[in-house]
């Protein structure tokens, strides 16, 4: 099994295990003695957050197998705290049973090459060097919208896209000293109209497939960032990847 909160998860489980075995052997309640109550309190804190970051670290979007087996044990979690600290019988049972699928199917999961937890910097969604270091702020923004991407916060990874584009947009232009084409009354216009003047503005020289996802950027952007009712998930933003890399190369070498 993999390291980390899936072996620490075992070992809480075990724990656990281990003092209801005693309860259950001498009688005793674990609400109330004085040396083993606390520690199955702690115990079973364990088993709680070493679980609930199991499922933050393998989301269904990338991890459907790990996903699965964690959805079934997700039930006996909940009902073992439900019943503690009254009914040791059941509680027996529920971590039995809890450590055998843990030991079995989750553990066959998190065996394949695919399932390997998440961590910063495994999974990019574009190049980091289509932004030259030079450019702080595009540079920056391209970073977090991978790490989001890699978090399988694709909400937050498609809202910063918008932000990104926006940016170089903006740059493009002020670099090429026709900053006032996309201003009124001093300030530059809105995303929409900032994409529609970028697309016909010849200086920029963007190729054919950057104007096209333009509105497609738009659109996943603002439901990321404003939508009560949609979510932005991996398809929409894979769908896109080959029009956003060459789009924002494109614009960054206008800067």
């Amino acid at each position: 099994m993999a390291n980390g909160p899936a072996d620490e998860f075992a070992s809480h489980v075990a724990c656990l295990t281990h003092i209801v075995k005693m309860a259950r052997k001498h009688g005793f309640g674990l609400g109330t003695h004085k040396n083993y109550a606390p520690r199955a309190s702690e115990a079973l804190a364990g088993i709680r957050k070493t679980f609930i970051i199991m499922q933050r670290n393998f989301p269904s979007e990338r991890f459907p197998g790990v996903a699965f087996q964690l959805s079934a044990i997700d039930p006996l979690v909940r009902k073992l705290v439900e019943i503690f600290p009254c009914n040791v019988a059941e509680m027996r049972a529920l971590l039995d049973e809890i450590a055998f699928k843990t030991k079995s199917e989750l553990a066959a999961e998190l065996e394949q090459p695919e399932s390997k937890p998440l961590t910063s910097g495994t999974v990019d969604f574009l190049p980091n060097e289509i932004i030259e270091d030079r450019h702080h702020v595009p540079k920056k923004i391209l970073w977090e919208a991978n790490r989001c991407y890699d978090a399988a916060c694709y909400n937050g990874c498609a809202a910063l896209l918008r932000r990104l584009i926006e940016t170089l947009i903006i740059g493009a232009f002020e670099h090429n000293g026709i900053g006032d084409k996309i201003k009124k009354d001093g300030e530059y216009i809105e995303f929409g109209a900032l994409i529609g003047k970028a697309a016909a503005e010849t200086t920029l020289n963007l190729g054919r497939e950057t104007k096209r996802v333009f509105p497609d950027l738009k659109y996943f952007g603002d439901v990321g960032a404003h939508s009560r009712m949609i979510l932005v998930r991996r398809p929409d933003l894979d769908r896109l990847h080959n029009q956003v890399r060459g789009a924002v190369e494109e614009l960054a070498r206008n800067l």
